[in-house]
């Protein structure tokens, strides 16, 4: 996995995910299910597309806060990835933010998450290759 340091500006076609990392356990949620969203049922990590007047690190922080009730603020930025385009939508870039979230307490999902756990390692790259 290669970090950067930088945060990206965001843009029309870019989104942002928090990969939070507790205890050496990752935060998955699995989103609801509705018919108006082109993610809907999916397994992945917290976040979404970018908004104007927000660089990427306000993305993801306003996505967290959204979707698990997470503020970020106490959780330490390990780093930025390089970004990915999902099948169903390859135009757009995601990017992963990579946090230490040890010191972050509590999970609130709203009602666009059906489920969440916190995940290790090894049940991640199952869940990946699984599809």
């Amino acid at each position: 996995m290669c970090l950067n340091n930088s945060v990206p500006p965001g843009g029309p076609h870019t989104a942002a995910v928090a990969v939070m990392i507790k205890e050496g356990r990752f935060l998955l949620i699995k989103r609801a299910e509705r018919p108006d969203d082109p993610w809907s049922g999916q397994i992945g990590f917290p976040g979404g597309r970018w908004e104007p007047g927000e660089d990427l690190y306000g993305t993801v922080r306003r996505e967290a806060a959204e979707e698990v009730g997470m503020d970020l603020e106490a959780a330490r930025l390990l780093g930025v990835m390089e970004p990915d385009s999902p099948m169903n939508a390859p135009q757009l870039k995601v990017y992963p933010f990579v946090f230490d979230a040890s010191r972050v307490d509590v999970v609130k999902p709203n009602e666009e998450v059906a489920a969440y756990r916190w995940t290790s390692k090894d049940e991640l790259v199952e869940i990946v290759w699984r599809g």
